[in-house]
């Protein structure tokens, strides 16, 4: 008896094991795209995370890990080919990561307030502002969990899912406007007039899918759909930087800054937002990344011979 009962369980244990193996990407990506939106709601406006020390940590972490702990158990397999958590050229897709998430951080986050108060307004303050200093290491962490649940749910798992159904440049669009609507609840949390909170919204999913964008065909053209890493340290370095270090008046809003204080302050900004992002849409488009290790060890040979020309 108890070994027919055993035998019977079996076939179950074996159905109910396999059923996240059988659901298409699309279907898959919908309900993790569901948890994270409805622990993100939960985490901003009903228990108002977002103004302790703790902030929305729950919404990045929890999430990131229930899409981890399903391909790890059903899908392993894809982890790296979908996810995008490979180490696939790792070294290169780290230096360039760190080196694109610095680049934009100076050209947007600082490049523009620099212009702006040098150029065109002297008495603008320059002061910096480093946010709860005390919570930079915590808020470095709370970023990098941050770039791991947006790349490989919005450019991992949801633009690879898209391409099952459209064509790749589709997939990459559709994923973006996801991914700027994403960002549509801090100002709608902070409040204000209705304008003012309907123009906050506009621009921040306007920049936000911009980003989608560029990370999205970084991801797809750039590094050949086989690595994130990349994006997930700028994505990191990004966020990081905009959101403790501020040059200029104090932030006065949570989550991403969209408050810009004068039209020429707007205008620095969109300038230098557009050079830097055309800039890297081109180079992202037009370019592998194994370019940039030719590019390297071309130019690591060439200082190499004018030093053995100097010596000699």
């Amino acid at each position: 008896m108890v070994q027919t009962t055993v035998q019977e369980s079996v076939p179950s244990v074996q159905e109910d094991s396999t059923f996240w193996s059988r659901l298409d990407l699309l279907t898959i990506s919908g309900i993790m795209l569901t948890i994270g939106v409805i622990w993100r709601v939960v985490d901003q406006f009903v228990l108002g995370l977002g103004d302790t020390w703790m902030n929305i940590m729950p919404s990045k972490l929890f999430p990131f890990l229930i899409i981890i702990g399903v391909f790890w158990k059903y899908r392993r397999d894809e982890i790296g080919s979908i996810l995008g958590l490979s180490n696939h050229r790792l070294k290169l897709q780290l230096s360039v990561g760190l080196g694109i998430g610095l680049l934009i951080s100076f050209m947007i986050d600082i490049g523009g307030t620099l212009i702006y108060g040098i150029f065109l307004d002297p008495a603008y303050p320059l002061d910096l502002h480093i946010i709860h200093p005390e919570l930079l290491w915590y808020m470095f962490l709370f970023f990098l969990t941050n770039a791991f649940l947006e790349e490989t749910l919005f450019r991992g798992l949801l633009q690879n899912a898209f391409k099952t159904r459209v064509t790749p440049n589709r997939a990459i669009l559709l994923s973006a406007v996801i991914f700027g609507l994403w960002h549509a609840g801090w100002p709608i949390l902070n409040g204000g007039p209705v304008n003012e909170v309907m123009t906050h919204v506009f621009t921040m999913v306007f920049f936000t899918t911009i980003l989608g964008l560029l990370f999205g065909i970084y991801y797809e053209r750039f590094s050949s759909g086989r690595s994130l890493v990349g994006l997930i340290v700028t994505h990191t370095i990004l966020n990081f930087v905009n959101e403790c270090f501020k040059i200029g008046p104090e932030p006065v809003m949570q989550g991403p800054d969209i408050v810009l204080y004068s039209q020429g302050l707007v205008m620095a900004t969109f300038v230098t937002f557009f050079v830097t992002f055309l800039s890297l849409f081109i180079i992202f488009w037009r370019y592998k990344i194994e370019r940039v290790s030719t590019i390297r060890t071309r130019f690591s040979d060439r200082i190499k011979d004018n030093v053995s020309r100097t010596d000699n």
